[in-house]
């Protein structure tokens, strides 16, 4: 069970995500997927299958054609 109170919220660039969840100090995520490419940047993941040995996804979809992907701990 997780410590009440404890929570950090973490923003940044695919390179800082990485290093949390490649740290495994991720607990909770959501992603937000615009169906827009923009320029050769660097991507969070292939698929976001590949976090599924660590996490729970719920994917919800919007009207806005953003995709909203939410990852929980196992």
């Amino acid at each position: 069970m997780r410590p009440q109170g404890k929570d950090v919220r973490l923003g940044g660039g695919v390179r800082t995500i990485r290093q949390f969840l490649d740290a495994d100090l991720v607990d909770t995520m959501h992603v937000a997927v615009s169906p827009v490419k923009l320029g050769s940047g660097l991507q969070l993941w292939e698929s976001p299958d590949e976090l599924l040995d660590r996490f729970h996804l719920e994917v919800v979809p919007s009207p806005s054609r953003v995709t909203h992907h939410l990852f929980w701990r196992k």
